[in-house]
């Protein structure tokens, strides 16, 4: 597995190295870290323009070495790059065929919501392997959520996670929600209105005896891996419902896959991967298409 972990000096971005240097990696896997410069440019080719342009560049530099040393024998190089930091990124990772990118969680949250142009989002929304964004301090997985709704993707999420030398201890829930559809505009007479509700009803009882299967599916690259191994049901909005339990739990990991292709054939985040991304508590794994 190759992991490149994204820094850039902020508390964010310290508490992914933090995350990156427990979390459980197979044997071998190789990991890089990455820092992106933004040096202003300008016609001016004077001592205090060139000296600035260095100093930011020297800052970089010391910020990525930083980060590999607290990763230690983890991360085998440190590389620093120049321009945009979302293009720079995602161009390292397709360049290096990284399976997993690690961000911290920067201008993500409640309160920032409205950033679409931040670093972390833009990451996990265009990349075309995982992402890993990191939202608090370093802990052990001892809980994890997988999203199962039934697609590839899902099961990719699944067989993505129990790929990974987890600790006998974790406690997997796998989370299937059945949404309810909407109760349309019927005619005016209470019989009508009857009829449809319990039509409704009818479909929702299929839709969940339709998502058993998939969740048998997910279930079985973990059997014989972890002790704790369960299958959660609800019904109600997917997104709000994974937020619901994953804050109940005090869950210290989200998994989901990404569904849906760019205008330029990226695998781009559905809706309800982007809702949790924005509002989850603790970190959130999102794997793209079939995965690695």
């Amino acid at each position: 597995m190759r992991v490149l972990l994204a820094v850039d000096g902020s508390d964010d971005a310290r508490a992914a190295t933090a995350w990156l240097a427990a979390f459980p990696l197979p044997e071998g896997a190789r990991v890089r870290v990455v820092s992106v410069a933004s040096v202003p440019t300008s016609a001016l080719d004077i001592p205090p323009v060139r000296e600035l342009q260095q100093s930011i560049r020297d800052a970089t530099r010391a910020i990525a070495d930083t980060a590999r040393a607290a990763l230690g024998a983890r991360a085998e190089t440190s590389d620093v790059r120049e321009g945009d930091a979302r293009e720079q990124i995602l161009a390292a990772a397709e360049a290096w065929k990284a399976d997993l990118i690690v961000v911290g969680a920067r201008g993500l949250g409640a309160v920032s919501a409205a950033l679409l142009g931040s670093v972390s989002l833009a990451v996990a929304r265009h990349a075309s392997c995982a992402v890993l964004v990191v939202k608090r301090r370093a802990r052990a997985l001892h809980r994890v959520v997988v999203a199962v709704d039934g697609s590839r993707e899902a099961l990719a999420a699944a067989r993505f996670l129990a790929a990974l030398p987890l600790p006998n201890s974790c406690r997997i829930d796998l989370l299937g929600v059945v949404e309810q559809p909407p109760l349309p505009a019927l005619a005016a007479d209470g019989v009508a209105t009857s009829v449809g509700t319990q039509a409704l009803v009818q479909i929702t009882e299929e839709r969940r005896r339709a998502l058993e299967p998939a969740l048998a599916r997910a279930e079985e690259p973990f059997l014989g891996k972890v002790a704790g191994l369960r299958r959660l049901g609800a019904t109600g909005s997917p997104g709000e419902e994974i937020l619901k339990v994953a804050a109940e739990a005090d869950v210290d990991l989200v998994v989901l896959g990404a569904r849906g292709l760019g205008p330029l054939g990226r695998i781009l985040l559905g809706s309800v991967s982007e809702h949790v991304l924005r509002h989850a508590p603790g970190p959130v794994l999102i794997v793209k298409g079939s995965g690695p």
